[in-house]
């Protein structure tokens, strides 16, 4: 694991981050705590040429890094991460794979001084619709009306999961950053959250957890 730089957790950061983690598409999603503006990204990992431990092993540790030290730049005052999805189908041998990206990149963020909150896929599906079984073309067309200027490519899914990811975070805060307003389907989503690892990097006390 790389040694990435510490946040000073006595500091304020200026955004709050949502993370669809992902082996082929993780979505980041940043939110301006004072401007609200929100910014997105796609980190893509192509799947290994060779099916080997090596390859897997290799492409697992670059998406670690490359995802912590994306977050870390971006000075977070909390990350929201989606919460592990277990259904599978088939013989899909990718669950193992997708379980250690996640741990590893929780672990990789909460080491560099990220405090992380969890949110789990009905939470932010409650937080895009009000609803949390909504469909992902629901979702996305959520993520289209809140804010009619982001992004909206083929990782449009990716990108939207990681907005609202974010929006968890900012009405967590309780900051004014939305182009929303967290509607009584919504705070229901908040009240089910845990606490996140570590206090938010933030001037103001937490809305949810006062």
């Amino acid at each position: 694991m790389l040694a990435y730089p510490a946040l000073d957790p006595g500091s304020a950061g200026a955004s709050v981050l949502g993370i669809d983690a992902s082996l082929t598409g993780t979505g980041i999603a940043a939110i301006d705590i004072a401007s609200g503006t929100l910014s997105t990204a796609v980190h893509s990992s192509p799947v290994p040429s060779e099916d080997t431990l090596l390859c897997h092993v290799l492409r697992h540790r670059q998406l670690v890094d490359g995802i912590v030290a994306a977050v870390v730049s971006m000075n977070p005052a909390l990350a929201v991460v989606e919460g592990l999805a277990f259904a599978v189908r088939g013989k899909d041998s990718s669950l193992t794979r997708r379980g250690f990206l996640w741990w590893a990149l929780v672990e990789g963020l909460i080491a560099a001084g990220v405090p992380v909150l969890v949110a789990s896929p009905t939470q932010i599906k409650q937080m895009a619709t009000g609803q949390g079984n909504a469909s992902k073309s629901q979702v996305v067309a959520a993520y289209a009306l809140a804010w009619p200027h982001a992004v909206r490519d083929r990782h449009v899914e990716d990108r939207a999961d990681a907005a609202f990811a974010a929006s968890v975070g900012v009405a967590y805060l309780g900051a004014d950053a939305l182009p929303f307003t967290v509607t009584k389907a919504r705070a229901r989503a908040l009240a089910k959250l845990s606490a996140p690892s570590a206090p938010p990097r933030w001037d103001a006390a937490p809305g949810v957890a006062a």
